[in-house]
């Protein structure tokens, strides 16, 4: 690929054309915010307890494990007499900031040097034009919290080190990093990002050498911006930290099985009574590593979930754009009813009723508007390949790198706020470029533009084809991973420890069928067995190596219709099953008896099946003729005692 290092444009006009669709983006986000009241719901409440607590105490609570700075910001609107709408405003000032650095990013990228127009700004206006009309963007306008904000000033960083690039790399790469930095105090994801300006580097042909110097300078700017927070966390915590204390806690609700990677408070407690720590207990660090360490554990446990849970968590990143009105828009509880008295039925409802009535009509337009700015995207990568313009995926691997943190760890649709953003340069050049090469096509008419164009648009046709073609089967292929390894997590007593009771499928059990065969909570695990067939299932205590012995076992068992459970260890010689015939209509009986543990990490397996009848090995006998019913059985409060 080859860099183009032509004269930039016209200062002037395009200081015009920036300032003017800065004061669209800031205009359309005003307007909606004073239009369309919300409260804050969720974690955006969280942000303001927290901003209060602040203004209060002027420390933060001792609950908090994020990032400080938007909760610094909002506390400082308090201090300054500000209300709920003030702080609103700064979505208004952080969607204009973000149509800055979308105009100044795609100025320097593509506009700088661009064939045919050396010093125009067309493709600048269009990006700023599409983030200023982006419907999703002026709703999330509403909300308050750090996605927007954040978004803004990573695209304000690569603003300015693409604009200062050329002439002043040392401060290009200073600017950077100090800007990513900030964006880091919102969210600590950006901290990590501050390495990739190197790609722009490379992308300009600086020699290696020159490339990481000045990476490495960005990364300390970073570094250094970020260091009171990191003194303050020696302080507090007795390490410096330059991140936040929750990103283990993230990834355990990520890898949690008993709700497919969304938070639950079930988990929570769950958490709470293995490690004896709630998830906002000090020290932060150390709790949150605790996390971490059990959220690994969980995913090397059963690997072929944990891909088929990425397979999710990527599917909710990059779900449909209607997904992104949630908060601001569909969620219960987020806009407010006109205080009439009424109950909302009456018709005079406000917006809830507005959106409500008209939802199929915005979420469709919505979605519309998410693929356009998908295909376009796509089909502006594939010019851009045949152009050979490097700097056209200068953006592409932060977009890369913010999609792997949320696919490992944790993901929602809002998340990709800052991906969808740094897709808008190359959305705007797609337009621009496209208009530009079909116009030199039919114009010039020469053999060699029309071979380029054909060759773009072939591109851009593989390239949309296999996004939407390959990412429905991934969706499926992730699906069928989750079904056929689907595993549970509960709480045991081991010699009155508690301790993770992890349940999953026994190795070599035919049973597939379809069965939703586990669900887990902290009290118990659900087993569905398949009709007309034993399930079998396994146990695996996360109690380290038990001393070889016999342990009594007792547990509360129940099933919706009548069934047979049995219990057993894995040999099956040195003890007999624990054999338990359930009644069903959910009567609660229990589960008493011993096993022989012959040594080591102490596993069971348990044989669930309909009827009442005798249980050997994988068969169930009932009356000649019985149509069994399907069960549901539960099994909880276990524990395990030596004897």
């Amino acid at each position: 690929m080859t860099a183009d290092r032509d004269a930039p444009p016209a200062p002037g006009r395009a200081l015009l054309w920036g300032g003017a669709v800065t004061l669209l983006a800031a205009a359309l986000r005003l307007a909606w915010v004073l239009a369309v009241p919300t409260v804050p719901v969720s974690d955006f409440a969280m942000y303001r307890e927290s901003a209060n607590y602040l203004s209060e105490f002027s420390a933060l609570d001792p609950g908090f494990i994020y990032m400080p700075g938007f909760v610094i910001l909002l506390a400082a609107v308090k201090n300054l007499g500000g209300d709920l709408l003030a702080q609103k405003l700064l979505g208004v000032l952080f969607g204009a900031l973000g149509a800055a650095g979308v105009f100044a990013t795609t100025l320097h990228l593509f506009d700088a040097g661009a064939r045919g127009d050396r010093r125009g700004c067309a493709t600048a206006i269009a990006a700023g034009l599409v983030y200023a009309l982006w419907p999703a963007g002026i709703a999330m306008s509403s909300v308050v919290g750090t996605d927007v904000p954040a978004a803004a000033l990573m695209l304000v960083a690569t603003g300015c080190l693409a604009g200062l690039g050329a002439r002043r790399p040392v401060a290009a790469a200073l600017a950077f990093g100090a800007l990513m930095g900030l964006a880091a105090y919102l969210r600590a994801v950006a901290l990590p990002l501050a390495g990739l300006g190197a790609f722009y580097w490379m992308a300009t042909r600086r020699s290696l050498r020159t490339t990481a110097k000045l990476a490495a300078l960005s990364v300390a700017a970073a570094l250094l911006i970020l260091s009171p927070w990191a003194i303050r966390n020696r302080v507090r915590e007795g390490e410096f930290i330059f991140t936040d204390c929750h990103g283990g806690i993230t990834a355990l609700i990520g890898t949690n099985p008993n709700s497919e990677g969304t938070y639950t408070r079930a988990l929570n407690r769950l958490f709470q009574t293995v490690t004896g720590h709630s998830v906002l207990d000090e020290p932060h660090k150390a709790v949150d590593r605790a996390a971490y360490r059990m959220a690994t554990d969980w995913a090397r446990f059963e690997p072929a979930y944990a891909l088929g849970l990425a397979a999710l968590r990527a599917q909710r990143l990059f779900d449909d754009e209607q997904y992104l009105l949630y908060w601001p828009i569909y969620r219960p509880g987020v806009l407010v009813l006109p205080n009439d008295g009424n109950d909302g039925n009456d018709g005079n409802d406000g917006d809830v009723g507005f959106f409500q009535r008209h939802r199929a009509g915005i979420t469709g337009a919505c979605d519309g508007v998410g693929v356009g700015l998908l295909v376009a995207f796509l089909a502006g990568l594939a010019l851009a390949a045949v152009e050979r313009r490097a700097r056209a995926f200068v953006l592409l691997p932060f977009q890369a790198a913010l999609a792997a943190t949320y696919i490992v760890f944790f993901a929602e649709p809002r998340y990709r706020i800052p991906i969808e953003i740094l897709a808008m340069p190359v959305v705007a050049y797609a337009v621009v470029g496209w208009a530009r090469a079909l116009i030199a096509a039919g114009v010039k008419g020469g053999g060699a533009i029309r071979r380029r164009v054909g060759c773009a648009a072939a591109l851009a046709a593989l390239l949309v084809g296999a996004v939407f073609g390959l990412a429905p089967r991934a969706q499926a292929a992730g699906a069928e991973l989750r079904a056929r390894h689907r595993w549970a997590v509960a709480v045991w007593t081991v010699d009155g420890q508690s301790r993770v009771a992890r349940w999953r499928r026994a190795r070599g059990d035919g049973a597939r069928g379809g069965v939703d065969l586990l669900r887990g909570a902290p009290e118990g695990v659900r087993i569905q067995p398949p009709e007309h067939e034993a399930a079998v299932v396994e146990v695996a205590l996360d109690a380290g190596d038990l001393p070889a012995g016999n342990y009594r076992l007792r547990a509360t068992v129940s099933a919706t219709a009548r069934a047979t459970l049995a219990v057993a260890a894995p040999d099956g010689a040195a003890s007999p099953a624990i054999v338990v015939p359930l009644a069903g209509e959910a009567q609660e009986t229990t589960l008493d008896g011993i096993i022989h543990h012959q040594g080591g990490p102490f596993r069971l397996l348990v044989t669930a099946a309909a009827g009442t009848g005798a249980l050997v090995g994988r068969e169930t006998k009932g009356p000649p003729g019985a149509t069994l019913p399907p069960a549901v059985i539960w099994i909880g409060s276990a524990a395990v005692t030596r004897t």
